[in-house]
């Protein structure tokens, strides 16, 4: 099924997930809606989506298909949700994206 936009759930209170989630958007060529894990009507609006991520534990992907259902990827293999979406240049810029996720500490949720 085509992926129509992403949703991008992340800590804002991480350096590097802020970046990742400002930057992305530039790097695909559908459109990303960016949430906090820590506003409340998250897990309302996203039923699905695991309590580590309301948790601030991990960050999650969802990629938006074209009857509006979401599949979420978890951690780091959003990187394989947003490859069909990536845009043709931007794949030098996704990667330094990833390696900035790779080196950001995993650390227990909080809130």
């Amino acid at each position: 099924m085509r992926i129509v936009g992403l949703v991008v759930v992340y800590d804002v209170e991480c350096p590097n997930c802020s970046a990742i989630a400002r930057e992305l958007p530039e790097l695909v060529r559908v459109p990303v809606r960016v949430r906090s894990c820590r506003d409340p009507g998250l897990a309302a609006e996203h039923p699905g989506l695991r309590p580590a991520v309301s948790a601030c534990a991990t960050p999650a992907l969802g990629t938006v298909r074209g009857d509006g259902t979401v599949r979420w990827w978890y951690g780091l293999t959003g990187a394989l949700g947003v490859l069909p979406v990536l845009r043709p240049r931007g794949a030098r810029e996704a990667a330094g994206l990833l390696w900035t996720a790779l080196r950001t500490p995993r650390r227990a949720g909080r809130r």
